[in-house]
């Protein structure tokens, strides 16, 4: 069967809310909105008041939305009763993203384009910044990227001007969803990266959105480890800060990612996991999709009544949005399904119907003016730096003419001799340290490489020893008690009992022997390596009482080398053996992911947390055994914890 694969629309559109929430800060705990209604209580009526209405307005626009309406009305006519251009310029802004969020678009980029004038009125850079990115919002979600597009190749320059870091990240993640959207996912893919560069320094809650952008893209590169590598980093963040509808987007596209690859089933279980959560956190757009979506999974699965259901549910939404892309995208999928289920005049309908939205909402003067504002935007960062170049010629000339003096020639060789001397000086004490430096890492490489064989060597002659020695003295021991036994008559059923019990004893201790020898050394991991061991080692303790284990191993195909494997295998026994020990947790997660260039391990459990900050002054080893361990085959380890709420330990390993 020839399967389209999923539209453009639906591995973007889920990423809306993400940016959305984190491009503007609208991420409030309720703590946070019981602190603002407090001292609203006491505020007096001056210009704080209307800075603390749009704060306690931008707290509710993701939980209630008449609150947010009301508190935004109170921000906008107190600002204009003070002429407090500032409040009211926030205050605007404000109002336009909410009218964005209901979808009256047109309506909001009336508004959003005051908010604007009055920015520019004010000088504020920033401001016109942020406004320029929430206008190229409501361009996207009208289809229009052309003027998206320029809106935020305007945002950017500004926050380029001003070095906004956190800004910069936010407009290159999303130029690249703009280019997602416009089927050049290589480009798209290159402002991704750049976004992860700067917001993995400065806007963590941004990074994870991002990551799952990257993840979309190599999903379209039909990449399924490095999509789920991705995800998985995605889906680690959204846990780290509680975003819960977040997590479901991730989910949503873990779904699409196992569409792609013809795993509908799995497919379906992803969709009608996110619907559960979408219909209570997140916007009427991304709960269309979420009907779409699972409304094409039940048609490659040939139910296709209830795939006509579910995607007709959210085509619905969709023409009330009055989102073009989304009914286009809705229109392919009922083509796809009439045509599956033969009724070809059906398919051929929506197919024309799908064709015809196509044509309206990507015109070739569209592309071409894309193109142009690109280009624009390329040939003026370059007129800014030949300038630049030029002034710096310039001010070299002036300062040579000055030089000609001999007096001045003279003094300038002085000083360039020194400098010369001086330079040359550091530079070998510079080289000596780096000389120094090389040969404390190396001793102490080797260092850690003889404890760490020595450790495994010894553990090998206990195993040894224990199953060779011990365990065959007591099976011995216990052939003689089988014997005694059978040529004794004990008439005495005390005696007996006695007996028995010493044979069962000695029985209970082969075993426990033969288990700690296993323990110390597993043949599975000699023979089998990491992925096999690990397998074992999760199903003898998933049935423990009271403790569920989940195991997830993804592209662990090939083998690691032995001294990496013995390590992390270590690793993992000790994280677990201490979850087991000390977090009093119910649930556990252990995930291993291998991509071209790296080995992620993520173990999570849900128990009673620590505080990472005391690590180097715990009393027992563990911990720090964990760290040195890692750090001896080139890798890191981060504990991510919070006392009552889990721990997230992720460790990278370079497999290249």
């Amino acid at each position: 069967m020839n399967r389209v694969s999923l539209p453009l629309y639906f591995r973007s559109i889920l990423l809306i809310l993400i940016f959305t929430l984190q491009g503007t800060g609208f991420v409030f705990s309720q703590n946070k909105i019981d602190s603002l209604l407090s001292a609203l209580k006491t505020a007096k009526k001056d210009t704080n008041k209307v800075l603390l209405l749009n704060e306690i307005c931008a707290a509710y626009f993701t939980q209630d939305k008449e609150k947010t309406i009301q508190y935004n009305a109170e921000a906008l006519a107190l600002a204009k009763e003070l002429r407090f251009l500032n409040g009211e310029a926030k205050a605007t802004n404000n109002l336009g993203i909410l009218l964005q969020k209901n979808g009256d678009y047109d309506s909001s980029l009336v508004i959003q384009l005051k908010a604007l004038d009055l920015y520019k009125q004010l000088k504020n850079k920033k401001g016109i910044a942020k406004t320029y990115g929430d206008i190229c919002i409501v361009y996207w979600r009208k289809s229009e990227f052309a003027k998206a597009l320029d809106m935020q190749l305007r945002a950017l320059r500004l926050y380029e001007e001003i070095k906004d870091q956190k800004g910069i990240g936010y407009s290159y993640n999303m130029i690249g969803i703009i280019y997602k959207n416009l089927d050049k996912p290589d480009e798209a893919l290159r402002y991704y990266l750049r976004s992860v560069d700067i917001r993995k320094y400065t806007d963590e809650r941004g990074l994870a959105s991002t990551y799952q952008n990257i993840g979309n893209v190599y999903k379209h590169k039909k990449n399924e480890d490095s999509a789920m590598y991705y995800y998985a980093h995605s889906l680690a963040l959204h846990k780290k800060y509680g975003n819960v509808s977040s997590e479901a987007m991730v989910t949503s596209s873990m779904g699409d990612l196992k569409f792609e690859f013809r795993k509908f089933k799995e497919a379906k279980e992803y969709y009608l996991l996110c619907l559960n959560i979408d219909k209570d956190v997140v916007d009427s757009n991304t709960l269309a999709t979420t009907y779409i979506n699972i409304g094409n999974a039940y048609s490659a699965l040939r139910d296709f009544k209830t795939g006509e259901e579910y995607i007709n549910k959210g085509l619905g939404i969709l023409n009330k949005l009055g989102d073009k892309e989304g009914v286009m995208s809705a229109y392919e999928m009922l083509a796809y399904l009439f045509q599956e289920a033969g009724n070809d005049k059906q398919a051929l309908s929506y197919r024309i119907a799908y064709q015809e939205m196509k044509d309206s909402i990507m015109s070739n003067k569209e592309k071409q003016q894309i193109a142009e504002l690109q280009t624009k935007y390329e040939v003026e960062k370059k007129d800014l730096e030949l300038a630049k170049n030029k002034a710096e010629i310039e001010a070299k000339e002036k300062e040579n003419f000055i030089k000609n003096s001999i007096i001045v020639s003279i003094i300038i060789l002085v000083v360039l001799l020194a400098i010369i001397a001086s330079v040359i000086y550091r530079k070998k004490q510079v080289e000596q340290k780096a000389i120094l430096n090389e040969e404390l890492s190396k001793q102490k490489d080797i260092r850690s490489k003889a404890v760490i064989e020595a450790e495994e060597k010894e553990r090998i002659r206990i195993a040894k020893d224990l199953h060779d020695g011990v365990g065959q003295l007591l099976s011995a021991a216990k052939l003689n008690l089988s014997s005694l036994e059978s040529k004794l008559k004990i008439s005495d059923k005390e005696q007996d009992i006695a007996l028995k019990n010493a044979m069962s004893l000695v029985d209970d201790s082969v075993k426990e022997v033969r288990t700690v020898s296993h323990n110390m050394m597993p043949n599975t991991l000699l023979k089998l390596g990491l992925a096999s061991a690990v397998k074992e080692f999760i199903t003898k303790i998933q049935g423990m009482p009271n403790l569920k284990v989940n195991l997830e191993i993804v592209g662990m195909d090939n083998r690691l080398e032995q001294e990496k494997e013995t390590v992390l295998y270590r690793v993992i026994q000790e994280i677990v053996a201490n979850i087991i020990k000390h977090a009093k947790a119910s649930e556990l997660t252990l995930q291993l992911i291998r991509d071209e260039k790296e080995l992620s391990i993520i173990i999570e459990d849900n128990g009673v947390g620590f505080d990472t900050s005391k690590i180097n002054s715990f009393e027992g080893i563990g911990l720090k055994n964990i760290i040195s361990r890692i750090e001896f085959i080139n890798g890191s380890v981060h504990f991510d914890s919070t006392q009552g709420k889990g721990t997230n330990v992720i460790v990278e390993v370079p497999v290249t």
